[in-house]
């Protein structure tokens, strides 16, 4: 995100960077249950999108009020360690606990595929790591957790009853990209993973990369400001108004990173941090 300044990075990141590995971090989570409910019973595939999101958090009641108070959202306790986000009525989002030898916070971003297997290789054979690897929780499907060829960490999912829709609604997800050292070098990677397409435009000035898939926008690439910083994925929400989200954040206890200025994006993202360390984008969008 061209504009948006290192220091803001750098705490963005700052979980990442005192873990030194998120393995660390997932191994000490919940996200691996043994069942849990689906995500969608739609029957219908969203392959090679991003269809869901889980916060590992090292505290489920403390994720809870700030993202109620930020975003309204509801939740639902599946059980004590793993709770289920909705918004609009519709289920978006986990919440997974660590055990308590952890502090860390983060979002994990799960795509769509038709062959966990399939990534799983296709990730080692790149240059990637396994994390967490194929793993079936009943009700929900196959999930894994990897790193791409570069360090960013991802999951993905092959879902029993089907993917949410991808309709974007205020308080909810609109977009993901990959921050990395070397953005064409990480469409590259990802590609092969699904069928995706390459397409870029003119986003405020200047050139963005993203893939597509069946004409459909998935996620972009944006080359990170510094080296030191490791490399990402990145979540955003989108919200009816920036200005007045950022109140609430601060006034929930958590931290605004990057408030919204005229040189990133026309003023209309921010970037965030909830109690626990966890960082987001939030974007005003009036589509």
């Amino acid at each position: 995100m061209k504009g948006v300044s290192t220091l803001a990075i750098k705490h963005f990141l700052k979980p990442l960077l005192l873990s030194g590995a998120l393995a660390a971090v997932l191994t000490g989570c919940q996200l691996t249950q043994p069942s849990l409910p689906a995500i969608s019973d739609s029957g219908t595939k969203q392959l090679g999108h991003v269809v869901w999101h889980d916060l590992v958090t090292p505290d489920l009641k403390q994720s809870q009020t700030f993202y109620q108070a930020v975003f309204d959202w509801q939740f639902r306790a599946v059980n004590d360690d793993y709770v289920l986000v909705s918004t609009n009525g519709q289920i978006i989002a986990g919440m997974a606990k660590l055990d308590n030898k952890q502090n860390n916070s983060h979002w994990l971003a799960l795509v769509s595929v038709a062959d966990v297997d399939s990534v799983i290789n296709a990730t080692r054979s790149a240059g990637g790591k396994t994390l967490i690897g194929k793993t079936t929780i009943t009700g929900r499907g196959d999930i894994a957790v990897l790193e791409d060829p570069q360090g960013a960490l991802f999951s993905v999912i092959n879902t029993i009853n089907g993917d949410p829709s991808l309709t974007i609604n205020n308080n909810s997800w609109i977009w993901q990209e990959v921050w990395s050292d070397d953005p064409a070098a990480s469409s590259a990677f990802y590609q092969q993973l699904a069928g995706y397409s390459t397409a870029q435009k003119t986003l405020f000035g200047a050139n963005y990369s993203f893939l597509k898939i069946n004409s459909s926008p998935a996620f972009g690439f944006v080359k990170k400001p510094d080296t030191e910083i490791g490399n990402t994925w990145v979540n955003y929400i989108k919200v009816a108004d920036v200005d007045a989200t950022i109140l609430k954040v601060t006034a929930a206890g958590g931290q605004v990173l990057m408030a919204p200025n005229d040189a990133v994006r026309n003023g209309t993202v921010a970037i965030i941090r909830d109690p626990a360390g966890a960082g987001l984008v939030i974007q005003e969008t009036t589509k």
